[in-house]
């Protein structure tokens, strides 16, 4: 087979049941389909993650890894990809990370790899130079994600990047996750409880190395000129002081908080702007302490480096992170009510040394406060938790978070997710505010028309990056289907970022993509041919997702985004008009789509049309299976 410029042309498979490591040559029409990153991960994960499988089992579940298309070879090319079984939706989930990880894998010989099986003993997979050598982890088993990073690197480069999962990870709480190099995580859909249920501590990576381009000369001009553009973008430099940590004050004035677990989308001016950006940035660290992390803060070849590090100002608290971004602020502070800046910045960290989604982690503790403070548990239930669990109380999060990685007392319940305690305690089951089993990220839709259908149609559940509707409306202003046809649009362009391995928050034009891709593949394509790889993914995340019993069940919102906001700019507006208004936008969504008007599955002639008739047969049993369960009467 011919060399494929821009990729490393290797896939790595890695048995950790029998130490097995094989190589293949990646396949060129993988590549024509799927491009790389997000699109790797579904057709991979699709072949060979059965729909039956028990996402903790290690032998059934597999989890493989890739770098965008364009990782080690554009501006701010810094997302790596990973992809399971999730343990909390029990569909196939791909997750994210930023920084250097996705280029040093790319640059160590990989466009993807394949981990099936489990160890016998912790072990960690070391890649370079287009090896792959499985080493020993007993030594940092119970290590922290920051820990666990810094001694590979000792062991292995001080250059490599590394992939870790924490104590949460590693005791298989639902919604652990993997932290790349101590700073960033792949945080949703649990895959941190994946490697741990594999045995596997971490992955690291490292080379210096670039794969070749197609035209060397063609690819400078293109990456020089968009690196200059967007570092002297005003907008982006804007961007870049703040990055999304600013979003408090964003997500109130839309009355799209999730605050007090969303009984309060709207707060007062003087509450958000306790966890301002400028709140967040008044706590920066000095330079020299930048120095010491440079290598690993930004990513590769980032132009517009929002990565900020901070340390909270109070006694005892005082540990360096990331700055918060929205996610974190919003779920980890205004969801609980805890609206100090220097208690939310050490939850942050506590929960990221453990190695806990953010997301998650917040939704399942504030469903925890609302149910303690209407009464719904008492005292005696919540075991080993001294703090009591009211809002704005940092103190009974920061129990919790040990509590929920160790999974000791209450936190063993809360380690499941907020769909699975929910039915454990029996009760609360109509306020866990989630998508199919994953707990929803802080943007809450009924401050904008049209989000809702986004979250219910989702490949993964409730994500916020699956497709933004625009113009910005609010639900009353009319049927939610009227958006579908712009999320659609935004979802399959974020699809498009994922697998390039592009940041969303670096403003790359159509153009540039194009100039970009052809310049090192040497494969010339519009920006809508290479968008249908979202399409792609989508189609074969529903078949899957169909068989494993969550689709069309799972297409829909919680309860508690049907509810009246109670009070603010946006009071009274529910996610959609009403339930036959989100419905029949969800239909309107799978008539575009070209997917079974009823059950959502992709239709043979989307198939063909998609390039992927292979799958048409699984589709034709999905819609079988899905009528079925929704019909029973048709057995």
């Amino acid at each position: 087979m011919a060399e494929l410029s821009g990729y490393a042309g290797r896939i790595a498979f890695v048995d950790l049941s029998s130490g097995e490591v094989r190589v293949e040559q990646l396949d060129e029409r993988l590549v024509d389909l799927f491009i790389g990153g997000k699109g790797f991960l579904y057709y991979l994960g699709y072949k060979m993650i059965a729909p039956s499988a028990d996402p903790l089992n290690p032998r059934e579940n597999v989890l493989i890894v890739a770098p965008g298309a364009l990782a080690a070879h554009a501006p701010g090319a810094s997302k790596v990809g990973f992809l399971a079984k999730s343990p909390l939706t029990n569909i196939l989930c791909d997750t994210y990370a930023g920084q250097v990880f996705g280029s040093k894998m790319k640059m160590a010989g990989f466009d993807a790899l394949v981990v099936t099986g489990a160890a016998e003993e912790p072990v960690y997979l070391y890649l370079e130079n287009g090896r792959v050598e499985i080493r020993s982890a007993k030594h940092l088993w119970g290590s922290s994600t920051w820990d666990t990073a810094e001694a590979i690197r000792k062991e292995t480069r001080l250059g490599a990047s590394v992939a870790a999962i924490g104590p949460a990870g590693e005791r298989l709480v639902r919604f652990a996750n993997i932290i790349v190099d101590g700073f960033r995580a792949a945080g949703r859909c649990g895959l941190g409880a994946v490697m741990g249920a594999k045995k596997l501590k971490a992955i690291a990576a490292w080379g210096i190395r670039p794969p070749r381009r197609f035209d060397n000369d063609a690819w400078r001009e293109a990456y020089l000129s968009t690196y200059r553009r967007i570092e002297e973008d005003e907008p982006t430099r804007a961007w870049a002081r703040y990055g999304t940590n600013d979003g408090v004050s964003v997500c109130s004035r839309l009355s799209m908080c999730p605050g007090w677990h969303w009984r309060r989308p709207w707060l007062p001016e003087e509450e958000a702007k306790k966890l301002s950006g400028d709140e967040v940035l008044a706590r920066q660290v000095s330079r020299d302490v930048y120095k010491k992390y440079a290598g690993v803060l930004w990513g590769w070849g980032c132009p517009v480096k929002c990565s900020k590090l901070v340390a909270s100002k109070r006694k005892g608290l005082e540990h360096i992170i990331v700055k918060p971004e929205y996610e974190n602020l919003s779920m980890l502070g205004v969801a609980t009510g805890v609206l100090d800046p220097d208690e939310v910045i050490y939850i942050e960290w506590l929960v990221n040394r453990l190695g806990m989604d953010s997301i998650s982690f917040g939704e399942t503790v504030s469903w925890l406060m609302e149910l303690y403070e209407d009464g719904l548990l008492t005292r005696e239930e919540l075991d080993g938790l001294t703090a009591e669990p009211r809002f704005g109380n940092p103190e009974a999060v920061k129990q919790l978070a040990q509590l929920v990685a160790a999974r000791k007392g209450i936190g063993s319940i809360l380690a499941e997710g907020v769909e699975k305690a929910s039915r454990i305690l029996g009760r609360g089951e109509d306020r866990a505010v989630h998508v199919k089993g994953l707990e929803a990220a802080a943007w809450d839709p009924r401050g904008r028309r049209g989000f809702a259908v986004s979250y219910a149609t989702a490949d993964v559940g409730a994500s916020h990056l699956r497709g933004w509707p625009r113009p910005h409306q609010r639900p009353s202003q009319g049927p939610a289907k009227e958006m579908v046809k712009s999320f659609v649009e935004d979802r399959d362009h974020k699809a498009l970022l994922d697998s390039l391995g592009l940041c969303a928050f670096v403003p790359y034009s159509d153009e540039e993509i194009e100039k970009l891709y052809a310049a090192v593949t040497g494969r010339k394509k519009t920006i809508s041919e290479l968008r249908l790889v979202g399409w792609r993914t989508e189609a074969l995340a529903r078949i899957h997702a169909t068989l494993a019993g969550r689709v069309p069940e799972g297409d829909t919102v919680p309860k508690r985004w049907m509810e009246p906001i109670p009070e603010g700019p946006a009071k009274g507006e529910r996610a959609a008009l009403d339930w036959d208004d989100l419905r029949e936008a969800i239909r309107e969504f799978y008539r575009i789509r070209g997917y079974d008007e009823e059950y959502g599955v992709p239709r043979p002639d989307t198939l063909r049309k998609l390039g992927l008739e292979e799958f048409i047969e699984d589709a034709q049993r999905a819609l079988i299976e899905a009528a079925k369960r929704n019909k029973p009467h048709l057995d």
